[in-house]
């Protein structure tokens, strides 16, 4: 089972970039194949776990489909959670597994991935899981055999693939397959490399780069590359009762989590203990580390130990004038398959204990000290190409010293990992559906933390409607959607997702996009700069702006976000 999975995951890895160039809008955030594969990689390294403690073929399923979860990115890469996870439970108990429990796995896999979605769309990676199961269950009924019915599988998908430009309408304008849908198919080849040839199969998988290698070019340039760019910050930490900030990871068997929360948590203060009967990972701050390590290894193996003396940390601060850099909380590690898009110096220290807070994802310094301004308790990093994991969104969570935590996503494909956080954290959490930073502004503008969560989940929510979006950013390929004909390289504007404008001229672009957002019932237009923004755009912009609508009030920010040099809230 993990070395079907290893197989199919490395042949997924070979072909990330032409997986990544099979986005609908020629925008620089094609990262489906990079989200598939960062959760395939840490479903594999939980899978090897497993196997190491001498699991049968259900366990192991089910320990890769844990693994999937907390490491998934983006839309596509909960959804690949999901099609795990139902193969996983259809096979639950399995010592040794045939075809027919193949077939029987991904019939769960497309039960659980169409129930994973509010609303299933055909012509999307769910058709493809449909087919691929419908295929197998067929095979199955005249063959046990592994590799016929993976080739059944395989074909299917294949077939469903080809078939998604006919179900999606923006699938043919683009030109395009279904990018999740392509990334199905390169895992069920995977799987049937596997069967045909063992090992053998797994040793002739094209190499890939690794994870935080920089990729070559594909259609523009690799979405990838950018996610090397984030490292995970280590501040200090302030004046407290104990000495030590202790984190490690325990790895075993029937861990009783709430009585090793009791337990550790009875050790010192600023207890974060989370996770499942297999996995727990530990944040403490004690003044005998040794201790809490101690009672970790009665629970199982430790892993990712990491100790810090606070006090020596404390006197650094006060020698440098008691300045603090804005990074994480010294929660545990990610596993390395989860780095990119981890907890960076993007998010700032949390805000005092009280019984609602809210944390933000945003890319760019500038962005996230709006959010901070605004109300935000703590901003991960992260947003176009750089998707956090459900595990790094828990962390954050967890790390907040609030009762209950509201989520603002700030980007479409960071919805439904926003999602899968409730499941798995140990207090309430709310998400407010932000698909953008200016609609996050908006939504904390009306938070109220002396509020209910459902009260402020419902205002919050509201509020997004108040706020349109106009992101200017260049376009990787040529492509014609919905009307607008764009040329690889030129500037495109984007009005709430949705291309509306293309030019040579960034600042005709960007008014053009103004335009659409109706810069006539507008009060206030606040522009946030990104890195690759001159200061003479930004400028032009404005001049034009005032000339154009003299009643507008136009705010000008350093939002530092990467890939979108624009990004503009009309309000």
């Amino acid at each position: 089972m993990l070395a079907a999975a290893e197989t199919a995951t490395e042949w997924l890895a070979a072909h990330r970039d032409a997986i990544n160039a099979l986005n609908v809008f020629p925008v620089p955030d094609g990262d489906t194949g990079t989200n598939m594969l960062l959760t395939m990689r840490s479903a594999v390294d939980e899978g090897r776990r497993a196997v190491e403690g001498g699991a049968g073929a259900g366990e192991v399923a089910a320990r890769i489909a844990h693994g999937a979860l907390l490491g998934a990115r983006g839309n596509s890469g909960v959804i690949l959670s999901q099609v795990i996870r139902g193969f996983a439970d259809a096979i639950a108990g399995r010592v040794e597994i045939d075809g027919r429990d193949i077939a029987r796995g991904f019939a769960g896999a497309r039960d659980l991935a169409y129930k994973a979605v509010l609303r299933p769309v055909e012509g999307t990676m769910l058709t493809v899981v449909r087919v691929a199961a419908e295929r197998a269950e067929t095979a199955a009924l005249r063959s046990t055999a592994l590799p016929s019915i993976l080739a059944a599988a395989v074909h299917g998908a294949r077939q469903a693939l080809a078939s998604t430009p006919n179900l999606l309408e923006i699938l043919r304008q683009a030109g395009v397959v279904d990018a999740g849908g392509q990334g199905i198919v390169r895992l069920l080849e995977g799987m049937e490399r596997y069967a045909r040839g063992g090992a053998a199969a797994a040793a002739a998988v094209v190499a890939a780069p690794a994870i935080g290698e920089r990729a070559p070019a594909n259609g523009g340039g690799s979405a990838f590359a950018g996610l090397a760019l984030l490292d995970r910050a280590e501040p200090g930490h302030g004046d407290g009762a104990y000495g030590y900030c202790t984190n490690f990871v325990v790895h075993g068997e029937a861990i009783d989590v709430d009585q090793a929360r009791a337990d550790l948590g009875g050790m010192g203060d600023s207890a974060v203990i989370v996770g499942d009967a297999r996995l727990l990972k530990v944040h403490v701050h004690t003044a005998n580390p040794g201790r809490a390590l101690e009672y970790g290894l009665r629970l199982g193996e430790l892993d990712q130990i990491k100790i810090d003396n606070m006090g020596v940390q404390t006197r650094a601060l006060a020698t440098n004038g008691g300045r603090v850099s804005e990074g994480a909380e010294n929660l545990p590690a990610p596993s390395p398959s989860s780095a990119p898009g981890s907890l960076d110096a993007e998010r700032s220290p949390l805000a005092p204990a009280s019984s609602l807070a809210v944390v933000a994802v945003a890319a760019g310094a500038g962005l996230a000290a709006a959010l901070r301004s605004m109300g935000a308790g703590g901003v991960v990093g992260g947003g176009q190409t750089m998707n956090p994991s459900t595990e790094e969104l828990v962390a954050s969570v967890e790390g907040s010293p609030a009762a209950a935590v509201i989520l603002l996503p700030n980007n479409p494909n960071i919805l439904l990992t926003a999602g899968q956080v409730s499941a798995l954290a140990t207090k309430p959490v709310g998400v407010v559906p932000s698909r953008s930073v200016p609609q996050g502004l908006a939504a904390l503008a009306a938070f109220q933390p002396e509020e209910t969560l459902p009260t402020n989940l419902a205002r919050m929510t509201a509020a997004l409607a108040g706020v349109r979006t106009v992101e200017l950013t260049r376009a990787v390929r040529d492509a014609t959607v919905d009307g607008v004909r764009v040329a690889a390289g030129q500037p495109i504007g984007l009005l709430d997702d949705r291309l509306v404008a293309a030019g040579d001229d960034a600042t005709a672009v960007a008014m053009a996009a103004l335009a659409e957002a109706g810069l006539g019932d507008a009060e206030l237009v606040t522009v946030f700069r990104g890195v690759e923004a001159t200061a003479d755009e930004v400028a032009a912009l404005r001049d034009s702006l005032l000339a154009a609508h003299p009643h507008l009030t136009v705010e000008m920010h350093d939002g530092g976000q990467p890939h979108y040099p624009l990004v503009i809230a009309v309000e």
